[in-house]
């Protein structure tokens, strides 16, 4: 194993080891806080091991343009993932708080005692980034969120790189362009469509919420679509790679035998 992906390997098994001891240590807060940073953390530099073609060509194409697309696609991503878990986590625990004057902070949930659930609820919910606005306007940002968030807004920008890079060297490009574009922004409004649904579906559907089923399938909606939204991007971007025809390929083994019949 390469060491590159050694030290992101370490960072999230260190990580898991501080979520898991979180609740029986002397302060949940800080335990749980240090755990995600590291975790998420390793998790990124993982996962951008992994998108080096990706960066590659945004570093080389960066622009205003490139700017916008990755900065106006985070924004999005986060304001609607940071409501929707708002609204997720009132559908299955109840309403939180209401608001009466503008705040914003740090905040985290207390899971006990330590067991896999614990971990997992410690690693994507805590700790978050909460805020409010009167009337009852609240948001919350979860450490999960804002890592699938950098993950998916740098592979929807590379997928769009792409499609534009491709676009100034074939012709009639409305015709050829549209389709890969039409699946960087289907997957990229995948990501953030069904938050929006199931946040405005929570507050006139309380009775499925009351079922384990109901529970579980919103927990995994909102836990599994940004993980399944970034492989399909990803695939897409390999397979816009371009590639050199079958026919002009070197086939080392036809040469070597060739080579071994003339001496």
């Amino acid at each position: 194993m390469k060491m590159k992906l050694v030290y992101p390997v370490i960072g999230i098994m260190a990580g898991i080891l501080l979520l898991w001891i979180s609740p029986i240590s002397p302060s949940y807060f800080a335990y749980v806080t240090v755990g995600n940073v590291v975790f998420w953390s390793s998790v990124l530099l993982l996962s951008f091991n992994f998108m080096k073609d990706e960066i590659s060509l945004i570093k080389a194409k960066m622009s205003k343009l490139v700017i916008s697309i990755f900065l106006i696609y985070l924004s999005i991503h986060y304001f609607v993932y940071s409501i929707a878990l708002e609204k997720l986590l009132d559908g299955l625990f109840g309403i939180l708080f209401s608001v009466s004057s503008p705040f914003i902070s740090l905040t985290y949930s207390p899971f006990f005692p330590p067991s896999p659930l614990a971990l997992l609820y410690n690693a994507l919910f805590n700790p978050a980034v909460v805020g409010g606005f009167p009337p009852n306007f609240y948001f919350e940002l979860s450490s999960y969120a804002l890592a699938m968030g950098l993950v998916i807004a740098t592979l929807v920008t590379a997928n769009i790189v792409r499609v534009m890079q491709y676009a100034s060297y074939l012709k009639r490009t409305k015709v050829v362009v549209l389709a890969p574009l039409l699946g960087v922004i289907g997957g990229g409004s995948c990501c953030i469509s069904v938050p929006i649904l199931l946040a405005e579906a929570i507050p006139s559907a309380n009775f499925i919420l009351f079922s384990p089923l109901g529970d579980t399938a919103l927990f995994l909606a909102y836990v599994l679509l940004p993980s399944l939204t970034a492989v399909a991007l990803k695939l897409n971007f390999d397979a816009m790679k371009p590639k050199t025809p079958k026919k002009l390929r070197i086939n080392y083994q036809e040469i070597s035998k060739k080579n071994e019949k003339k001496s």
